[in-house]
């Protein structure tokens, strides 16, 4: 087992692991997880040199799963990773109570991973709030943690003080900043701070698909990312962090932008419902499938034309194409 411990180790691409479905409940009630699709996915993103994987976030259908099948898709991507990248589990919530509990059980199910962890969605706790709920949950478990600020979601948001506050703690060691940073403002303002008054003691990863470049010109670190569900995406994406490490800046954009219609592709729709249509798998209601959202057989359409255009590596997913 792998996972990463400090700001230096938290450099790089981690796709967050989108998990597939078995169409064994027609209700979209209780689907199988597909271990088998997991597998082919997981080998792919490792074969090409991703930094870790994320299993178990938004992205993974984490406030569809069940809490045991929570545990068990972490524990079954520990296992079958076996070491061979790291490993960070999704284990976030609005209550630091379960938060905490969530991540008891995953360590006792898989050792100390480092964990990334939400904001307060809906109930939109105060700064201080925040504070405490990342300190008790350090304290109570010992985990890693990494904060995702990610405002467009929960509604909450981390202002740079809070942020810098938290980056004091040995036990806060990232941030998966999803705002946008790239345009002149206040999340562009906060971001710029928060890596420059926290810099050695937090490693800052965007959380914005469209964004790595922008990001790293910052000084941050790397991504967290739905989109690198693709195997082409994350391999452009390692492009990007060789490129800009080479002071090809250039290049890097480039390769940024050469992947530009596949993540427009996966935020179609509300992210996880297009990544459901490109790796041909089911989802847990109240999400549905992108061909039964409004204008879905277009947007259908699209996907399977990104996948023959752009990511043929997908066409495995769908034999009947």
């Amino acid at each position: 087992m792998r996972s990463v411990s400090t700001p230096e180790e938290l450099r790089g691409v981690y796709p967050a692991l989108f998990t597939p479905l078995e169409e064994n409940d027609p209700l979209g009630l209780r689907n199988r997880v597909d271990h088998a699709k997991a597998r082919q996915m997981i080998d792919d993103l490792i074969a090409l040199g991703v930094s870790g994987l994320v299993p178990v976030g938004t992205t993974g259908q984490s406030p569809t799963l069940s809490h045991a099948q929570h545990v068990d898709f972490i524990r079954f991507t520990v296992d079958y990773v076996d070491g061979r990248v790291p490993v960070i589990a999704g284990a976030g919530s609005n209550c630091t109570r379960e938060s905490i509990e969530m991540i008891e059980a995953i360590q006792e199910a898989c050792g100390h991973l480092a964990c990334l962890c939400v904001t307060g969605y809906y109930n939109n706790p105060p700064q201080e709030g925040l504070v405490r709920h990342y300190e008790t949950i350090a304290r109570e478990t010992g985990a890693k943690l990494i904060i995702y600020n990610i405002p467009g979601r929960t509604s909450s948001y981390l202002e740079p003080e809070t942020l810098i506050r938290l980056a004091r703690h040995p036990d806060v060691i990232g941030l998966k900043q999803a705002v946008d940073f790239r345009s002149p403002g206040k999340h562009r303002d906060d971001t710029v701070r928060v890596i420059g008054e926290a810099s050695g003691d937090l490693s800052v990863l965007s959380g914005e698909d469209d964004a790595l470049v922008d990001l790293l010109e910052l000084g941050g670190s790397g991504i967290i990312t739905a989109a690198g569900n693709i195997p082409e995406v994350a391999a452009a994406f390692l492009g990007v962090l060789g490129a800009w490490e080479a002071g090809e800046a250039g290049r890097a954009r480039d390769l940024q932008d050469s992947v530009l219609p596949l993540v427009e592709g996966v935020f179609l729709r509300k992210n996880p419902i297009p990544l459901g249509a490109f790796f041909n798998s089911p989802l847990y209601l109240p999400l549905v499938t992108i061909e039964e959202t409004e204008g879905g057989t277009e947007a259908l359409a699209r996907v399977m034309e990104l996948i023959e255009t752009d990511a043929p590596s997908l066409k495995k997913y769908h034999p009947e194409a």
